[in-house]
């Protein structure tokens, strides 16, 4: 029920608001449902106010809510200083990773990257059997630029691939991140391997920036890195310079991408 002055008259233009109950009063995210310290104390002051006279509250009750009050004032600072040390503690772990930026590293990555025509880390393969293996670098289009042909790894472990920055035409590619993709054809099985095959990256860390939730990100050249994918930081110059190594890279196989015969009918299928 609306109730008007009497000095207010309605049009048809004018509409009865309707009456705040539980169910449609405005709130945003919940807050102003929930009972701060103030409210408490607001509604305590209030209650005492409006206290029948002939049945006053007794002593126990108003030191059972005075109590409650204690606990819940209690309970908010302590709050405020959890925050206050988490936001310490964050921000201390977030300087404490620039300590990074030029630390040889060891990652599991399948971005690499190109800085002035140079790749900016040496990539090595994990296998954990024998296996005829074929890598490939893909572009941000999804356009395999080079194919590099490792041939058959007759022993399980880490195999270097030698990469020198370059295309299938033999030209320097542009500078920027590409994506890593390799294909395993076991020897004993004769068929693809689903796991057991990744990549790991090795080089310098060159900067280090914050995402949008205030997480640390390592950059490696142009390639980009999480914390989590960071397996090792060795020692500064024991990672060789992967710009030296591409000067003696003889191609890591037919950088024409033409393996003959079954080779490129199968990984035709594979790609």
């Amino acid at each position: 029920m609306t109730i008007y002055p009497a000095s207010t008259k309605l049009t048809g233009h004018q509409k009865p608001l309707p009456a705040w109950t539980k169910d449609n009063v405005p709130v945003t995210d919940g807050s102003e449902r929930q009972m701060g310290k103030d409210s408490f104390l607001l509604l305590l002051l209030t209650q005492l106010q409006n206290q029948d006279p002939t049945n006053p509250m007794e002593n126990t009750e108003m030191t059972a809510q005075l109590a409650q009050f204690s606990q819940l004032e209690q309970l908010a600072n302590m709050n405020d200083a959890v925050n206050t040390m988490t936001g310490y503690i964050q921000a201390q772990n977030q300087f404490q990773t620039l300590n990074m930026i030029g630390k040889d590293v060891l990652a599991e990555s399948d971005i690499v990257s190109v800085t002035d025509g140079q790749p900016d880390m040496n990539i090595s393969v994990i296998t954990t059997e024998p296996c005829k293996l074929i890598a490939y670098i893909v572009d941000q289009e999804g356009n395999q630029v080079r194919r590099i042909n490792m041939d058959i790894l007759d022993e399980p472990g880490e195999h270097e691939l030698n990469w020198d920055g370059r295309g299938n035409d033999g030209q320097k590619l542009k500078d920027g991140a590409y994506f890593l993709q390799v294909t395993a054809t076991g020897l004993s099985s004769g068929e693809m391997l689903e796991e057991g095959v990744y990549p790991q990256l090795s080089g310098k860390i060159t900067s280090v920036s914050f995402d949008a939730s205030g997480q640390p990100v390592v950059h490696m050249g142009n390639a980009t890195l999480a914390l989590s994918q960071v397996i090792q930081i060795l020692e500064s110059g024991t990672v060789k310079d992967p710009g030296l190594a591409a000067d003696n890279d003889n191609g890591g196989g037919d950088a024409s991408g033409d393996d003959g015969g079954d080779d490129d009918a199968d990984e035709s299928s594979e790609a």
